[in-house]
């Protein structure tokens, strides 16, 4: 599990540390780096079994993901592990000047054992935890092989990134080998991910499927019917989704009143919205990711339906120690549902770097948290209340 997460000159995230626990949720107004964090903790896991290039999310080119748009400044990426062997790991990335891409200017390594800190040299748009993965014959410096193959198999294939679209949950997959238990960030390929749960353990998908029924009772069953259906390109950095057409499969529902079968492009925003969610958390667990981040869960499901959803992701994450969870979100529904440790808030200083606060350390929250929900307390207070210790600390003296 990711303990800890520093940061330093990511878009507006000029220097933060936060601590995370199992599953945490971040909060705040537009455009105060809760997406940004998304992106730093998606890049560092991408990063060891990808180009820095691709490990980076989204579409950018030069020096456009750093502070101020500064290529000369380097960004720094580091994560504190609960893990028996590595303790830390890190990258420093300079970015080209005008085209797409990154270097490794350095890569930090602190193990468990002597607390001894390695720090390697530049790797040109690879870090070192990829190139020995890939080429381990080649590996000159021995003493760093076994450290960097644990990092590796801490992070590899570990991240979803999930801001779901229903019309692209609707969608018919079309049958592809490389799609294995995986959507697109948002949401292609849900199709086939029941699908391949489905194939792999019947007993799961019923699970799974009488999970979902438990939230949406007019649904008597879920249905997989051969379709027209569409191909794309899989784990596109850009995370754009290009559509082709193919044979394949798509999500039926079945009414339990009436019978009849509707099609998932004729379902609400809610039902595929909660069947998506659910979907994730019955992933085989040979196969479920080491980091699941989600951007506003909330978008169009009703905050009952949504309740029930969380709090089966919070029974998921209690249950198992693989799966860690960071989420996003508006919603003061959602906050109740955490703890004031499970909540970081993100606020936008005047000279446009990112603050962030926990708020199991807010006095506001402390003041208030044996009478309100920590909803209620973020609805009341507001963010800069919230954020703004000093002022809060005056006010319980009084």
């Amino acid at each position: 599990m990711i303990k800890r997460l520093r940061v330093k000159n990511f878009k507006a995230l000029r220097d933060i540390e936060m601590e995370l626990t199992p599953i945490h949720v971040l909060i705040g107004p537009n455009d105060s780096g809760k997406t940004s964090i998304l992106e730093v903790l998606a890049a560092l896991c991408r990063s060891v079994d990808h180009k820095l290039s691709e490990a980076f999310l989204g579409s950018w080119k030069g020096a456009e993901l750093v502070w101020k748009g500064n290529p000369h400044v380097p960004v720094r990426i580091e994560l504190d592990f609960e893990n028996e062997i590595i303790t830390s790991y890190g990258i420093e990335v300079l970015f080209k000047t005008q085209t797409k891409g990154a270097d490794a200017n350095k890569e930090l390594i602190i193990a468990n054992k002597g607390s001894s800190s390695d720090i390697l040299p530049f790797r040109s748009d690879q870090t070192w935890v990829k190139y020995v993965h890939d080429v381990p014959s080649e590996l000159n410096q021995q003493q760093h092989h076994e450290k960097l193959g644990q990092v590796y198999q801490i992070l590899s294939c570990g991240v979803h990134y999930y801001h779901f679209n229903p019309s692209y949950l609707a969608l018919p997959v079309a049958l592809d080998s490389k799609r294995r238990f995986r959507m697109e960030s948002d949401g292609f390929g849900l199709a086939l991910l029941l699908d391949e749960i489905l194939s792999f353990d019947r007993k799961r998908f019923d699970q799974l499927e009488t999970r979902f029924i438990e939230i949406f009772p007019e649904i008597q069953s879920i249905k997989l019917l051969q379709a027209e259906a569409f191909r794309a390109p899989i784990d596109n950095s850009e995370q754009v989704t290009m559509l082709n057409k193919a044979d394949g499969k798509g999500i039926y529902f079945q009414l339990k009143d009436s019978g009849q079968l509707i099609p998932a492009s004729q379902a609400s925003d809610g039902i595929l919205l909660g069947l998506a969610y659910i979907s994730v958390l019955y992933i085989p667990e040979h196969e479920q990711p080491r980091l699941l981040l989600i951007e506003e869960p909330e978008n169009g499901i009703h905050p009952r339906r949504l309740r029930d959803i969380l709090e089966i992701l919070h029974k998921l994450v209690m249950e198992q120690s693989h799966t860690q969870v960071v989420l996003t979100t508006h919603s003061p529904y959602v906050l109740d549902l955490f703890k004031p440790e499970e909540v970081t808030l993100c606020t936008k200083l005047d000279n446009g770097e990112i603050k962030t606060t926990r708020l199991s350390d807010s006095p506001a929250v402390k003041k208030q948290l044996d009478v309100f929900t920590l909803g209620e307390i973020w609805t009341s207070e507001g963010d800069e209340k919230i954020a703004d210790s000093k002022v809060q600390s005056e006010g319980l003296k009084e």
